[in-house]
């Protein structure tokens, strides 16, 4: 990105943000844990052209081959902490819509998908400084990139955008500032509720023992699944990984 892409994003904004960016790095995500404990103030910004270490849940690498990468340093407001992976989803997924005009959808719980493969991916992390605690949220999403440019592991599953990445940064930070500036949970579990595509899917939960197959019923309070097991039992899942056995 170009300084004068930088000032579109700010002018976008409207709001103060310590924004800067580098062609590449090894984590955007790393880099702002690192920044936060040197004294970098909340709403501190990184956008990286590439990364050549991105990872996303579990320590999973996440292909960032050039697209839009970005993590964003907060502070850890208690009424927004347990929401804030579902917040950036949404906030993510209105701003893809409206800049492409494609249907975007949120894989729970921090995957968004168009047309049924996953075009980005959002980290959440916590971080001490000074006895205090921290939060930095990493944004991946794919851009520009044609099917055979993804590892052969993951080139069935994800699909890249074709946008402009300054309108799409600004887009994602604006509907982002939106929703945080002015946190509302009935609001946001409204928004999570219809862009979920989960709701009454058959999924894999993949946990440390294995996997087993269910049905997804509902969505809780807090935003966790409520699954249906094939042998009839139910569980709330707060966390853990699900795999999609079918979409839409």
């Amino acid at each position: 990105m170009k300084e004068s892409d930088l000032q579109k994003i700010l002018s976008a904004l409207n709001r103060p943000l310590a924004l800067s960016y580098v062609k590449e790095t090894a984590s955007t995500n790393d880099d702002l844990k690192a920044a936060a404990k040197r004294g970098a103030p909340d709403f501190t910004l990184l956008i990286a052209g590439k990364q050549s270490k991105g990872r996303g849940r579990e320590g999973r690498s996440f292909f960032s081959e050039g697209g839009l990468y970005m993590s964003l340093l907060l502070p850890a407001l208690p009424e927004v902490c347990p929401f804030l992976t579902h917040l950036t989803a949404v906030a993510v997924a209105c701003a893809i819509q409206e800049v492409t005009g494609a249907d975007a959808r949120i894989k729970w719980v921090n995957d968004v998908y168009v047309n049924g493969k996953k075009v980005c991916g959002i980290l959440t992390e916590n971080i001490g400084v000074n006895n205090a605690r921290r939060l930095v949220v990493g944004i991946g999403v794919n851009i520009g990139k044609e099917q055979k440019d993804f590892p052969p592991e993951i080139r069935e599953t994800a699909a890249s955008l074709s946008c402009d990445k300054t309108s799409l940064t600004a887009a994602i930070l604006k509907e982002f500032f939106m929703r945080f500036d002015a946190f509302s949970p009935a609001l946001l579990k409204q928004e999570y509720r219809e862009r979920c595509f989960l709701l009454g899917k058959k999924v894999l939960v993949i946990k440390n023992d294995g996997g087993r197959e269910a049905t997804v019923l509902d969505l809780t309070d807090d935003l966790g699944l409520d699954v249906l097991y094939d042998d009839g039992k139910r569980e709330h899942l707060i966390s853990g990984e699900v795999s999609l056995r079918s979409i839409f």
